[in-house]
C-alpha cells in the first residue's frame, strides 16, 4: 500500500451517515408496530389504530391480547437473526449498504431483548402483557430479566465483532470512527421518533410517546458505550480498507420519503 493511501483519512459523508441511521430506526420502529397491527388482525382482534409509536387493538380474549403483545418483539428477534445471515453473506456489498444491514441489525436484535429486559424489571412493556396472568409472576420475571440481559449482553458483544470484521482501518483512527458512526446513529434515532412524537394526537407527554421514546434511548443505549468494549484485542478487526461512507444521494432521497411518512403519516396515528 503506498504512503499516499495508508495516510489518507477515510471518508464519512455526514449527510448520508445520518441518512442511513434515519431509515433504520424508522423502519424498525414502524414494522414492530405494524407487526402489532398485523397480528391484531390475524387473530381476530379489532384493530382501532396504527402509529409511529403504537397499536391499539381491541383484542377479545385473552389469547389474542397475548399473541398481539408478543408478536413484536418476536419478530425483531426474528429479524435481527436473519439480518446477521444477510450482512454475512453481503460482504462486496457498498460499504453504506453494509453499515445499514449492521445497524439495522442492531437496532432489531436490542428491541428484542430490550423488551425482555424491561417488561420483566419493571412488569410494563409488551411481554409484560404476555406473562400477565402466569405464576408464579415474580418467577416470571426474573427468568425474563436474566434471559433477557444475557442475550441482550451476547447480541451487542456479536455486533461488535460484525463491526470488527467491517469496519476496516487501524489504530485509534479506526476507533474513533466507530465511535462517531454509533454516536450518530443513536441522536439521530432520538431525533427521528421524538419528531414522530411531535404529531401524536395524545400529545408529546402521552404514555405511547413517553414509552416510544423510552423504548429507543434504552434499547439502542449501547451504541453509546459499545465502542469502549470495541477497543479490546477480544475483538479482532480485520486488516482491511476502511468502512468509507460517501456522498450517496439516493440514501438521502429515500431518507426523505422513508422518515417523513414516518414522522407526518404514522406520527399522526392511522385510524381503522
Amino acid at each position: 500500500m503506498s504512503t499516499t493511501a495508508s495516510t489518507r483519512k477515510p471518508v464519512t459523508d455526514w449527510p448520508t451517515a445520518i441518512s442511513i441511521a434515519a431509515v433504520a430506526i424508522s423502519l424498525t420502529v414502524a414494522i414492530h408496530e405494524g407487526v402489532h397491527a398485523l397480528t391484531c388482525l390475524g387473530v381476530g382482534g379489532d384493530l382501532l389504530e396504527y402509529s409511529a409509536l403504537y397499536t391499539s387493538c381491541d383484542s377479545s380474549t385473552t389469547l389474542q391480547a397475548k399473541l398481539v403483545a408478543g408478536s413484536a418483539p418476536a419478530y425483531n428477534l426474528l429479524a435481527g437473526v436473519l439480518l446477521w445471515l444477510a450482512l454475512r453473506t453481503v460482504r462486496r456489498a457498498a460499504s453504506e449498504t453494509r453499515f445499514f444491514l449492521w445497524l439495522f441489525m442492531l437496532m432489531n436484535l436490542c428491541y428484542g431483548t430490550g423488551y425482555l429486559m424491561f417488561s420483566g424489571v419493571a412488569n410494563v412493556g409488551d411481554l409484560a402483557v404476555v406473562i400477565d396472568g402466569w405464576q408464579p409472576g415474580w418467577l416470571w420475571r426474573v427468568l425474563m430479566t436474566a434471559v433477557g440481559t444475557a442475550s441482550f449482553i451476547a447480541f451487542v458483544w456479536g455486533a461488535l465483532r460484525e463491526l470488527g470484521r467491517m469496519i476496516g482501518g487501524e489504530g485509534d483512527e479506526q476507533i474513533r470512527r466507530a465511535n462517531r458512526l454509533c454516536l450518530l446513529s443513536y441522536v439521530t434515532s432520538f431525533v427521528v421518533v421524538l419528531s414522530a412524537g411531535l404529531f401524536c394526537p395524545y400529545g408529546l407527554s402521552s404514555l405511547p410517546v413517553t414509552a416510544g421514546i423510552s423504548a429507543v434511548l434504552g434499547a439502542l443505549s449501547p451504541l453509546l458505550w459499545m465502542v469502549r468494549w470495541f477497543r479490546a484485542a477480544s475483538f479482532p478487526k480485520a486488516a482491511r480498507p476502511p468502512l468509507e461512507i460517501r456522498r450517496r444521494w439516493g440514501w438521502m432521497a429515500g431518507a426523505a420519503v422513508v422518515v417523513s411518512s414516518y414522522v407526518l403519516i404514522l406520527g399522526r396515528t392511522l385510524y381503522f
